[in-house]
């Protein structure tokens, strides 16, 4: 487990680098973004494409819709404590790169992101935790943890533990990652809906 995830920190690095080589040389940033953002994952899914082991059965997904009403309300808190907390000058880059850079960054937050990260987060770390007989529980937390830290910024954090165990407890339930990524996806696009709301309110 900590291998795959000290190899994730090393493919990140070198796609941050290339990215920042190739952009001084010229390559549109728009091609970079969608390009490095995905690199990191893939090279890992190559590494991982064997291992398609699941701890248990899949069992019938029957509360599907709750966790996408659990994913819109617990957005709608977050918004209200960011607004709460705006006096302590907590700046959420994610939100300024989509206002700056739309045609860029809202595919890659309601599409290319889910798939990526859900693949990793959920089908190839929690999964792994599970096969290793850990506590459902704890695998859900600690794999939620990761996913909240690579966001880079305190509210994301926040926002990614909750939504990451939201949707640790669907793959737990149901083991389908199709469910895990549409539960990210439709949480990123209320998130950008939320975000262009307030903006322009």
């Amino acid at each position: 487990m900590e291998k795959k995830i000290i190899i994730y920190i090393y493919y990140n690095n070198i796609s941050l680098i290339l990215k920042k080589c190739l952009f001084k040389i010229g390559f549109s940033k728009e091609i970079l973004f969608y390009t490095f953002y995905a690199f990191p994952y893939f090279l890992i899914f190559f590494k991982n494409k064997k291992n398609n082991k699941k701890p248990i059965k899949k069992k019938k997904n029957k509360s599907f819709s709750i966790f996408l009403i659990l994913s819109f309300f617990i957005n709608l808190t977050i918004f209200f404590l960011k607004n709460s907390l705006s006096s302590l000058s907590f700046k959420d880059y994610l939100l300024i790169k989509i206002y700056n850079y739309p045609n860029t960054f809202i595919p890659i937050f309601t599409l290319l992101a889910p798939l990526c990260e859900e693949i990793f987060f959920r089908k190839i770390i929690l999964n792994e935790f599970l096969i290793q007989k850990v506590n459902p529980r704890k695998a859900i937390i600690l794999s939620s943890f990761l996913f909240g830290f690579i966001h880079n910024n305190p509210i994301q954090f926040i926002s990614g533990v909750i939504i990451g165990i939201i949707i640790g407890i669907n793959y737990v339930i149901t083991f389908s990652i199709k469910n895990c990524i549409i539960i990210h996806s439709f949480n990123n696009v209320i998130f950008i809906i939320f975000s262009f709301l307030i903006k322009n309110y």
